[in-house]
């Protein structure tokens, strides 16, 4: 009887340690997209040391709203930061103009803003633990 509870209890903590590393469902909403037009490109950065390089992963959307609600499906738990922005031209690339400011709308995770340049990992860093919705809005 003892060796059929302790198969029993082995096998609800490895349930209970198969269900954290289960992949999450990130929601995010962009909303104030002041044009109808083009496409959305989100960058989902993992670490400081890749932000603004290297994403995790990304994707892009056509713009077909003044707001959009994007699954992004299949991140695992951990420490994230978000990148955006709405390619208005169709060029693939984000615009900018005199000193490297932006003349496209951009966003980032946490609505966090940079002073002379974009903001830190940091300052746009979210901890994905669970399904989550994250509200971003576009300048």
């Amino acid at each position: 009887m003892k060796t059929k509870a302790m198969i029993l209890f082995a096998a609800l903590l490895l349930m209970g340690n198969a269900a954290r590393v289960q992949a999450q469902c990130l929601t995010l909403e962009v909303r104030d997209i002041d044009r109808v037009q083009g496409f959305l490109y989100v960058a989902v950065y993992s670490s400081s040391d890749s932000f603004l390089k290297k994403p995790f992963t990304g994707f892009r959307v056509e713009v077909k709203d003044k707001t959009l609600s994007l699954p992004c499906e299949g991140l695992p738990e951990g420490t994230y930061a978000i990148a955006l922005f709405q390619d208005l031209n169709g060029n693939g690339t984000l615009d900018s103009g005199c000193y490297g400011i932006p003349q496209e709308p951009t966003a980032f995770s946490n609505d966090a803003q940079g002073v002379m340049g974009p903001p830190s990992f940091e300052k746009c860093s979210f901890t994905l633990r669970s399904d989550t919705t994250l509200v971003v809005h576009l300048r």
